[in-house]
């Protein structure tokens, strides 16, 4: 894979989202493959996926390689940007712990501890949408739509 990747043509540089310093952006490769994981013989062929590869133009060779289960009609773009939405999740879950207390639950049932995540994820949404509401142009406005 990494040979193929090397030789390639068709990199595309893509930006996924505006960081702290400004737009985040990398060259990215997507072909359909077809993997060999778990091979056995006399098992049909596993289905095509895709197989996105990251080179950024200071590295000397690709550093990330992801393989999507995603449909043929997904664009690059559209590739990238789920590929990256890691961060954006990683984040979410983070403050969900620091100052949501998703780690604190101390119970010893399934249903206290299904209680207690659901009331994190839809305190996490709410302070989500209060971000969003807040912003220029955001198309959520109680207040606007309301008779």
């Amino acid at each position: 894979m990494h040979q193929f990747a090397l030789k390639a043509k068709g990199w595309k540089k893509i930006r996924w989202r505006e960081g702290s310093k400004g737009w985040l952006e990398s060259r990215f490769l997507a072909v359909r493959v077809q993997p060999s994981h778990g091979y056995v013989d006399g098992d049909p062929p596993h289905k095509e996926v895709w197989l996105l590869v990251e080179w950024p133009e200071d590295e000397k060779e690709p550093t990330k390689y992801f393989l999507c289960d995603l449909p043929k009609t997904f664009t690059l773009r559209r590739l990238v940007r789920l590929a990256k939405a890691r961060w954006k999740i990683e984040q979410d879950y983070q403050q969900m712990k620091e100052e949501l207390g998703l780690d604190h639950y101390e119970g010893r049932n399934w249903e206290g501890w299904h209680h207690h995540v659901t009331l994190v994820m839809m305190a996490q949404s709410f302070l989500t949408l209060e971000t969003l509401r807040n912003k220029k142009n955001f198309w959520v406005d109680p207040t606007e739509d309301a008779p």
